[in-house]
């Protein structure tokens, strides 16, 4: 899914198993070779291990929601209408597709 965060544009794509668990990411940013792409393949490269090894998403997203730097504000998302960070963005769009229950 595509989205924009404080006017940066971004794509989110996400692999579930068979039972509906979240089981990797992929987060595009920016243009290739730059820091903003580069961090946000490291960024899916960890989240993705994570998840593998059991880590649960909750948990992620406790971690990571409400992280604050730029790109930062307004969304192009109804349900997530502000973010403080990108970072913040994906976890709390992950929780709201993949957790059942979000409080």
């Amino acid at each position: 899914m595509a989205f924009q965060v404080g006017g940066a544009e971004g794509t989110l794509t996400a692999g579930a198993h068979a039972d509906g668990q979240l089981g990797e990411i992929f987060l595009r940013l920016g243009k290739q070779g730059s820091t903003m792409a580069g961090l946000a393949e490291a960024f899916s490269i960890v989240t993705s291990l994570a998840l593998q090894h059991g880590v649960p998403m909750e948990l992620i997203a406790e971690r990571l929601r409400g992280l604050e730097f730029e790109p930062a504000g307004f969304t192009d998302d109804q349900e997530i209408p502000e973010a403080t960070s990108v970072m913040d963005y994906v976890v709390r769009r992950l929780t709201a597709d993949f957790v059942p229950d979000r409080h």
